[in-house]
């Protein structure tokens, strides 16, 4: 059986998942910065057990900025993505992210280029997986990769399924109590094909799997209709509200507990709110 252990970072409350067998790990996305990376890093080295290979689900950047920190401490474990839209993606974001500024805290995360040759070398080091799955040596369950949704909370993403184990890591197709990035990118048509991406998930699994969400806790299929309700009332709150604050006030108040409201809320109302 694999062991799933549940990494969470702090910045954009994002989760990395630990996958081991009794030699082995594989670690799923690299949260949002190099100090957090490192504690991740220290908690894998303290297994005593190889770092397998490390699988990045998509090309947001709290997925994937503590990659440059960890790869300096397993420098030989391969980093993987599940298709070349994917990688594109994640090469692209970054390239992005530095044209406004968002890498000079991280600036080793930069792309590698002829003008910038101690930048990160995503071209060289992330690899396109050729199978559908990934396998820890000594387990005997395939962890199955997806990777055929549409547009939704990002452009590509990739989700993992466990089946002996009833199993699914679905990052960030499902986010638990935590505000979901509406933000650029993530247009009402995209919101409404999550909706139905999420349909697509109450259909093929049971209330006896256990979903592992990108931001926040696990639990079962209450997880997926949670979330549903989320963007429902988003999509309804943003498109009759008069202003920005509006909106973010009204989202606050049908869900007070909820966590990044002063990022990821207040950068998806932005987006979707136009006031005159």
């Amino acid at each position: 059986m694999i062991e799933i252990t549940c990494h969470k970072g702090t910045e954009a409350n994002v989760n990395s998942f630990i996958l081991s067998d009794n030699e082995n790990i594989i670690v799923v996305d690299m949260l949002r910065n190099s100090t957090e990376a490192e504690l991740l890093a220290d908690k894998v080295e303290k297994t005593n057990k190889n770092l397998h290979c490390i699988f990045i689900t998509h090309g947001h950047a709290d997925h994937y900025i503590g990659l440059g920190a960890f790869h300096r401490r397993f420098p030989h474990a391969p980093i993987m993505v599940a298709t070349e839209e994917i990688k594109q993606d994640i090469i692209q974001f970054s390239l992005w992210m530095e044209s406004i500024g968002w890498l000079d805290a991280e600036p080793h995360m930069k792309v590698k280029t002829d003008k910038n040759p101690d930048g990160f070398d995503y071209t060289n080091l992330l690899t396109v997986l050729d199978t559908p799955f990934l396998k820890l040596p000594n387990d005997e369950n395939i962890i199955k990769v997806r990777a055929d949704y549409p547009g939704s909370e990002c452009g590509h993403i990739a989700t993992l399924e466990i089946h002996e184990q009833k199993v699914f890591i679905a990052s960030d197709l499902i986010y638990d109590k935590v505000h979901t990035w509406c933000g650029p990118g993530v247009s009402e048509q995209e919101i409404n094909n999550w909706i139905l991406i999420l349909d697509g998930l109450l259909v093929q699994y049971d209330n006896n799997w256990t979903f592992y969400a990108g931001h926040g806790g696990n639990g079962d299929v209450s997880l997926i209709t949670a979330l549903q309700d989320y963007l429902r009332k988003f999509l309804k709150v943003t498109s009759s509200a008069m202003s920005k604050q509006e909106a973010i006030d009204k989202m606050k108040s049908l869900f007070p507990s909820f966590g990044q409201e002063d990022f990821l809320l207040v950068h998806s109302i932005d987006f979707h709110v136009i006031e005159s």
